[in-house]
């Protein structure tokens, strides 16, 4: 399925990937990112997500870092999504800036 994603099913597959980073993905950051794409997206890339180990999650990430993010302002329109889901829950913690600054690199 991951061969030939569109920009809101990559998106949806990094913020369930920010999501979860810190062990566990909250009501708030799972309400945020169903909210951005229709059911069947979310249920199918959720799906995907879940069978994939910590590093594969990262070579997606990064496998679509040409198609989605070649230029700085389609970066900055992924990096402020993954920022929406570290601040869903009103505690931006010290632990998610630094996870920010992590995705920053990554992407």
């Amino acid at each position: 399925m991951q061969d030939n994603w569109t920009f809101e099913e990559f998106s949806t597959f990094a913020m369930l990937y920010a999501a979860s980073v810190d062990a566990e993905m909250g009501v708030e950051e799972e309400t945020l990112i169903k909210g951005r794409v229709d059911e069947a997206t979310f249920g199918k890339v959720k799906a995907y997500f879940e069978r994939c180990a910590d590093i594969k999650c990262i070579d997606v990430l990064r496998s679509y870092h040409d198609k989605y993010m070649a230029d700085e302002a389609s970066r900055q329109r992924l990096l402020g999504a993954v920022r929406e889901v570290f601040e869903s829950d009103q505690k931006y913690s010290v632990f998610e800036r630094e996870l920010m600054r992590l995705f920053d690199r990554l992407l």
